[in-house]
């Protein structure tokens, strides 16, 4: 169970602490930028159980290049953050295999970016997107360099309820998490709802805190007050988005 939360919350920091944080693309050159290569990045693939934990890192690392060439993050306006050190990279898939959502942070302050429209990702006009019968992959840091959070201590909360906390000593230092999560094992219907979640990281290094929303496809309506229960009944957010089953951290 210790280890099961040192997971969560690494991938919680590196993701949107609350993955695990859009409307408009801003690029250098103001224009929107163009479609970014996914399909090379294929490490977090959402068929594979055993993802390598290094090389998910070099992929980030090469496609955050990539996104710093083509958009200005620091222009994007408020709706969803991450702040603190840490940052990361997440692909939701529907059920049938399509990617139907992707978007990163560059761990830098800015706030995280969509993938697949280049603009600001995880606010209400633009919420990250999962099916409820579907997969996230991610991968997550804190800090992307040196030595993870050691004595932390995390919590979520949505619709002013807390529904997911935990904490590690984390004595080995791990600073970084990739994983899947398929939704279909946790979730114990269909629902549609969109949800604005926040969360924070505290230990030894600078706080992480972050903020944005979440938007759950499927079959009937589900109300803020009732995705909270819901939540609370499955475990949290923080165990459906970012706890991943296999998962594995790695210091870097």
């Amino acid at each position: 169970m210790m280890r099961r939360k040192l997971r969560s919350a690494i991938g919680l920091a590196g993701l949107a602490l609350g993955l695990g944080l859009t409307i408009g693309a801003v690029s250098h050159a103001g224009t929107e930028p163009p479609p970014l290569p996914l399909d090379d990045f294929e490490t977090l693939d959402p068929t594979n159980e055993d993802i390598d934990v290094e090389q998910a890192g070099e992929d980030y690392d090469r496609l955050a290049a990539l996104v710093v060439a083509s958009t200005d993050a620091s222009s994007f306006g408020g709706g969803s953050s991450l702040t603190g050190p840490c940052g990361g990279v997440a692909y939701s898939y529907a059920e049938n295999g399509d990617r139907i959502d992707a978007a990163i942070d560059l761990g830098d302050g800015s706030p995280p970016i969509d993938l697949m429209g280049g603009g600001q990702a995880f606010t209400s006009g633009n919420p990250f997107k999962v099916d409820t019968q579907g997969i996230v992959a991610y991968y997550g840091f804190m800090p992307e360099m040196g030595d993870g959070p050691k004595d932390h201590s995390w919590s979520i909360e949505t619709a002013g309820v807390s529904f997911d906390s935990g904490g590690d000593p984390n004595e080995l230092g791990n600073n970084r998490n990739a994983g899947i999560v398929n939704l279909k094992d946790d979730l114990p219907f269909k629902f549609s709802a969109k949800v604005e979640i926040s969360g924070n990281l505290t230990s030894d290094l600078e706080e992480c805190k972050g903020e944005g929303y979440v938007e759950f496809e499927g079959d009937g309506l589900l109300g803020p007050a009732g995705i909270a229960g819901l939540l609370l009944l499955g475990g949290g957010l923080g165990g459906l988005l970012f706890n991943a089953r296999p998962a594995m951290t790695f210091k870097g």
